[in-house]
């Protein structure tokens, strides 16, 4: 989205909680700004609406829509309810794998080689699949 398409979404969820008071030029201009928001779909802003409704009692903070976006297409557990082992709710596998109890390392971080050099990479993790 761009920032007039997240403005207009801020202004749809401001008409469905009229008696909350908030900054509206000021969350506007934060979150217009917001990487998360930016890489959303409009259909998906529009779909988020009757859920953002039916969860909250008053104008959610960012961080309840960025949450929200992420129940609307099931990729993400709720970090509230669950933690990832792996990612720590990153998205992304580095290949590391470590003993708690020990302090040692289990698994090196993946790599791979390109021209000759060996770069470290990371893969998307198995909890945003």
């Amino acid at each position: 989205m761009n920032g007039a398409q997240i403005e207009g979404m801020i202004d749809r969820i401001c008409g469905l909680f009229p008696t909350s008071q908030i900054a509206r030029n000021t969350v506007k201009s934060t979150w217009s700004n917001d990487d998360f928001l930016t890489f959303q779909s409009v259909e998906d802003a529009r779909r988020i609406i009757p859920l953002v409704m039916e969860r909250f009692d008053k104008f959610p903070s960012l961080k309840e829509i960025h949450h929200t976006f992420r129940l609307l297409r099931n990729t993400q557990p709720d970090p509230i309810v669950m933690q990832c082992d792996i990612c720590c709710n990153q998205g992304w596998d580095t290949g590391e794998r470590w003993d708690f109890g020990t302090g040692k390392l289990l698994d090196e971080a993946y790599t791979e080689i390109h021209l000759g050099h060996e770069y470290r990479v990371v893969k998307r993790c198995v909890c945003r699949k």
